[in-house]
């Protein structure tokens, strides 16, 4: 079996814009760089399925240790659709949502719409999320054919955007109007886009005039830092002389 020593989770508030208070917190899972994608292809399916278990547990240890039940915000729980059926992820899910006592009808079970994933195996999971009344979230949106595919199977809670698709939308007209069709779809739906927290005035300044209102992690506008440099020779302009040392 895999050594898990180094997973952890790392807990993101999502807020919407211009409120301090998270209505929802991602469990992001953070491990060595490289190792669980390594693991997961190398592992036996019922080793995978063990695996998911074990993150889905500190998932839900994570959020309880935070307190997160006690403020009636949603956990976004991330969920790998290849590590097994249906039947089997929920079932772990439920059993460590019990475990730690956090309300099921607060989990947003988020299912990845990335162009990798294995379409049958991320439907199957929406309907198993649908016939339990588990809410759905789809994660690394960038509206892929994947992705818009998925959608024709639920209804989700919330979508995550992708940060290639959500990021410097400031120099990037095209995928701007990307976004913005993204957010007409999902109002129709009844769905919360959220995008990756900018991280520069003139991306904010863009993210908001899309439409994005709801964002991920924190939100810290850093001032871009002008670097002064020697000032270019102008064209036939004589050089000036150099002083060797003797």
């Amino acid at each position: 079996m895999a050594n898990t020593m180094d997973l952890r989770i790392d807990l993101q508030p999502i807020a919407a814009q211009g409120s301090t208070d998270p209505f929802a917190w991602h469990a992001a899972i953070r491990a060595r760089r490289h190792a669980f994608h390594t693991v997961d292809a190398i592992l036996p399916r019922e080793d995978r399925t063990q695996l998911e278990a074990t993150r889905l547990d500190r998932a839900f240890a994570a959020a309880a240790e935070a307190g997160l039940a006690a403020t009636g915000a949603l956990l976004v729980v991330p969920v790998q659709v290849r590590a097994g059926t249906p039947d089997r992820l929920l079932a772990h899910l439920f059993r460590a949502a019990l475990r730690h006592r956090f309300p099921l009808d607060h989990v947003v079970v988020e299912i990845s719409a990335d162009e990798s994933t294995d379409r049958d195996a991320a439907a199957a999971l929406i309907h198993g999320c649908t016939d339990r009344g588990l809410m759905v979230g789809l994660g690394n949106f960038a509206a892929g054919p994947l992705a818009l595919g998925l959608l024709a199977h639920c209804s989700p809670r919330l979508i995550r955007l992708a940060p290639s698709l959500a990021h410097r939308l400031d120099i990037a007209p095209a995928r701007a109007r990307l976004v913005e069709g993204v957010l007409r779809l999902a109002r129709g739906m009844g769905a919360t886009v959220v995008a990756p927290a900018p991280t520069e005035e003139a991306e904010q300044r863009a993210a908001i005039a899309a439409g994005l209102r709801h964002f991920q992690g924190e939100l810290r506008i850093e001032q871009r830092v002008r670097r002064y440099t020697r000032p270019m020779r102008r064209w036939g302009a004589p050089c000036a002389g150099m002083r060797i040392a003797a």
